[in-house]
């Protein structure tokens, strides 16, 4: 099942998780996390390696299933759904390890988007697809137009991570999941980043996980900390940098 080029984004992007518990084995990663991103919100997740972010994204995504708790958008409940499933309900994501095709032409990868992934639409020309109006102005938009018959290979770091978002977002999510977006990326490369985030729709709610603190406190409107598998604080981004707890915790100074 493939979008419409020309459907615009919906409203929505409500996100509800409730009481999500995950163990692997005797180890619990997550413990009762429950906490929402409203509609349009740009949400951000702090916290050390290891207190459960990514565990906490793969359930939201669907690539793993919870113990207990639920997952919901716009009031659907999508915790026993599929990755697939929840991709046509309006959920999209990237990943921290890129999941590009990357001995495949920039061209090819954009074609991908076009279809739900699956092997008929990796197989269609792709030459003959990018005569589609908005893959190409989302190459455009994402400065790959000039790029389209390179593979994926030679392309830099920052430039891997716009294509990834340029196929995300032509797709129409409601709700976006960015897992570690800016990493390894030059300075120059994660301006660029900030500045695709800022332009993204207002329609789209977005929730980021990243260990630039400063870069997620400039780009949310709302912090949540993960600490030990469980909701230390969340707030406005002056709120919780201010906090002594997740100073303590997270931030690494005592005192400001």
């Amino acid at each position: 099942m493939a979008l419409r080029p020309e459907e615009q984004y919906t409203e929505g992007g409500h996100l509800e998780v409730s009481g999500l518990k995950k163990a692997f084995k005797s180890a619990r990663v997550l413990e009762n996390v429950n906490f929402e991103v409203k509609p349009g919100e740009r949400h951000g997740m702090i916290g050390v390696n290891g207190a459960g972010k990514s565990t906490l994204f793969n359930l939201i995504a669907g690539d793993l299933k919870p113990d207990e708790g639920s997952v919901h958008l716009d009031g659907e409940e999508l915790t026993h759904l599929s990755v697939q499933d929840r991709v046509l309900r309006g959920l999209g994501r990237t990943y921290q390890v890129s999941s590009l095709a990357k001995p495949l032409t920039v061209g090819a990868n954009l074609v991908l988007s076009l279809g739900d992934g699956r092997l008929p639409s990796m197989l269609q020309p792709w030459h003959r697809a990018l005569d589609n109006q908005a893959l190409m102005e989302s190459a455009k938009q994402f400065e790959l137009d000039e790029w389209l018959d390179e593979t994926v290979d030679n392309l830099s770091h920052g430039m891997q991570r716009q294509l990834e978002l340029a196929m995300v977002l032509h797709r129409k999510p409601r709700l976006l999941l960015l897992d570690e977006p800016a990493a390894g990326l030059s300075p120059r490369e994660r301006d660029r980043l900030s500045a695709t985030i800022r332009e993204l729709p207002s329609e789209i709610s977005l929730l980021i996980i990243e260990h630039d603190v400063d870069m997620v406190l400039d780009l949310c409107d709302r912090i949540t900390v993960l600490h030990q598998g469980c909701i230390l604080t969340s707030g406005p981004p002056s709120v919780v940098a201010s906090d002594p707890q997740v100073r303590d915790a997270y931030l690494g100074y005592a005192d400001a």
